[in-house]
């Protein structure tokens, strides 16, 4: 298996010769990731120094088009200089990749940058987010644990306080239900489960201290100490006493929350700017760090993206790492935070010469970076079914919510689908 290891050797040859000429990199990322982050990123990185040219190919539609399209890429030879890759999806890749010599091991990189300087810059639980196999195949760019944004003009109405935010379920549903009984047009609480991705039903597995997947990825886990039962009996709860709704799609419930018509919201923090733009005015917007059931051992799944070299020529390696120093470095990240309001997966963003004043004045921002020690793997599927196996999975948890199946019944189901479609 053909690994690029070599890099401080590659960096110094391709450097010697990018003052002669511009070398031009081209990376792929997702429609919405687009123009909201990378182009201000590329656009910044291009005007501070005149040795590399960074260009975007035609972005994918979302996550699962771009693991399609860098598969395809392999296949035909036709791979980006560099890409952003979901990490749930990036063992799959990586392992596929490296089987042809077509995605770069940074550590070598990492390491020719000097004693202490991947210290100073990650946490070993960000950069865990972007290692395959004990290699060094993604550096974390984009980072988010799960939060609750929440109305503090509806918990007032309804004789809650809004400074002591509820510190468990119990209290959680307690609230939710006192929210409810506003009036017909107010709905309790919405949280990423059905809609979108697996992310949702990780968070239940993970916030008990549980894990998605064995050590080397290819067993299922979920299901471990009664993991899968208890997600599957808190599905229930979040619909039975939350008021959870599984007939309004995410836009419906996102109109729903921003126009003040809702009470909690559970999702990621890359929508806090957009969620503060839309509010505006219209009620105190607030955010917290989101519910756990074990304090001491739970985490919560980290959705986002790891940014990914698959190039083979040194002087577009080298050229690469320069670009993705950036982007995951205290600036690129400082830019990334503001825009969205992710969590930055560089540590010295948190100093005052960064985001360090910036979050102490806004804590509807600082969030993210209160839950930075729950950020815990998003894991995914050995093989090409992931997307199948959520789609049915997604179907057996809307039925456990409803009460057309038992908690116990989803449970095995869940199970069932995951090791059956894992194998093909």
């Amino acid at each position: 298996m053909l690994r690029f290891t070599l890099a401080a050797a590659a960096a110094t040859l391709a450097f010697s010769t990018l003052a002669e000429a511009k070398v031009t990199i081209t990376c792929l990322t997702n429609a919405g990731h687009l123009t909201r982050q990378h182009e201000p990123l590329m656009a910044e990185f291009n005007a501070m120094q005149d040795e590399i040219v960074v260009e975007y190919a035609a972005p994918a539609k979302n996550y699962g088009d771009t693991h399609l399209k860098l598969f395809r890429g392999s296949a035909t030879n036709t791979l980006p200089d560099c890409a952003f890759q979901a990490y749930n999806q990036l063992p799959s890749l990586a392992r596929a990749l490296a089987e042809r010599g077509q995605i770069v091991d940074m550590k070598s990189l990492m390491d020719a940058e000097g004693e202490g300087w991947t210290e100073a810059n990650y946490s070993e639980a960000m950069l865990d987010l972007g290692r395959v196999d004990g290699a060094q195949y993604g550096m974390p760019f984009n980072a988010s644990v799960i939060q609750w944004y929440y109305n503090a003009d509806l918990f007032r109405e309804a004789g809650l306080d809004p400074d002591n935010f509820p510190t468990d379920w119990d209290g959680l549903f307690d609230a939710a239900q006192k929210i409810d009984a506003l009036g017909d047009d107010i709905l309790p609480m919405f949280m990423w489960l059905i809609n979108g991705d697996d992310w949702g039903f990780q968070t239940l597995i993970l916030q008990q201290g549980g894990r998605m997947m064995s050590d080397d990825g290819q067993s299922v886990a979920f299901d471990e100490n009664g993991h899968a039962l208890e997600a599957m009996k808190m599905a229930k709860r979040l619909h039975d006493e939350g008021g959870l709704r599984t007939d309004l799609d995410r836009e419906t419930q996102f109109a729903a929350f921003t126009e003040g018509r809702m009470g909690l919201w559970g999702l990621s923090p890359a929508g806090a700017r957009n969620m503060q733009e839309r509010v505006g005015e219209q009620f105190d917007l607030r955010s917290h760090p989101f519910t756990v059931w074990n304090d001491e051992d739970g985490k919560l799944p980290t959705g986002g993206n790891a940014a990914i070299i698959t190039t083979q020529d040194p002087e577009k390696i080298a050229a690469a790492w320069e670009y993705i120093k950036f982007v995951t470095g205290p600036r690129g990240q400082q830019v990334t935070a503001e825009i969205t309001g992710y969590l930055p997966t560089n540590r010295k963003v948190l100093g005052t010469d960064y985001m360090g004043d910036f979050y102490a004045a806004n804590p509807y921002y600082a969030t993210p970076v209160m839950q930075y020690d729950r950020a815990g793997p998003w894991s995914g599927y050995p093989g090409t079914q992931s997307e199948k196996i959520w789609r049915e999975q997604a179907s057996t948890i809307r039925a456990v919510m409803e009460g057309e199946l038992s908690p116990e019944e989803g449970a095995t189901q869940l199970k069932s689908i995951a090791v059956d479609l894992m194998k093909r």
